[in-house]
């Protein structure tokens, strides 16, 4: 299995956020050329507007997706502390999934010294610079840049968006992946390789919510990013 934060030290990984946890969406990120997919659990998903239950309701979506796919799968476990449960994590964790993602103050503190799985937290706009720095001293293997005010969702990328993560990646020292709340666009893979980002995580704002379109976009993406590695 291709595992997500190993394979940030090797290139600029392209990361799809499914709108649904659905199989068809799923194939299509795989064959559009996805190097990680992210999946949701018990959370209200703002960008997709869409509803994610437990896992459990998801055990024979999860032994699919991992059949048909060697490459790294992740999964936002909650959108509070409460919902982050062991029992979940376990569960993801026995079903193939390799990356946890979830924003740092969703985190509870004994997923820090969990070893069985990586680690993606996310900040938002609000995290100090002290909090941001202390990223280097703890065993959290990515940063997700999630930085983006919620109004100003689907905006285009600016200079200033580059600079913040630029920020962000040199106080974090972590391979930092920059999720698509801006209408990000492959004209701008570069700039945000050269802001030093690791990893661009595409959603609902880039790829839409249905086959086709993540398809598209999903190999739009794996194009030029593989036309910057040549």
């Amino acid at each position: 299995m291709n595992q997500l934060a190993p394979l940030l030290q090797q290139k600029t990984a392209l990361i799809v956020s499914l709108p649904a946890n659905s199989l068809e969406l799923f194939q299509a990120a795989v064959e559009g050329g996805a190097d990680a997919i992210k999946l949701h659990f018990n959370i209200e998903h703002r960008a997709s507007g869409t509803s994610f239950g437990p896992t459990t309701e998801y055990t024979d979506l999860l032994a699919e997706m991992r059949e048909r796919f060697d490459g790294s799968i992740g999964a936002v476990v909650g959108d509070s502390l409460q919902k982050v449960t062991k029992e979940e994590v376990d569960r993801l964790i026995a079903s193939g999934i390799d990356f946890i993602s979830l924003y740092a103050h969703h985190a509870p503190g004994w997923l820090l010294s969990d070893q069985r799985i990586y680690k993606m937290l996310a900040v938002n706009g609000d995290y100090s610079e002290s909090a941001v720095s202390a990223f280097r001293t703890l065993p959290i293997e990515m940063l997700e840049a999630s930085i983006i005010p919620a109004q100003e969702y689907g905006d285009p990328l600016s200079i200033k968006d580059l600079l913040n993560y630029r920020w962000l990646v040199d106080r974090s020292g972590k391979p930092v992946i920059v999720p698509s709340q801006r209408d990000l666009q492959v004209e701008e893979l570069e700039a945000l390789q050269l802001a030093g980002v690791k990893g661009i995580m595409i959603g609902a704002i880039v790829t839409g919510t249905d086959g086709p379109s993540i398809f598209d976009a999903t190999r739009r993406f794996r194009r030029e990013l593989d036309r910057l590695a040549e």
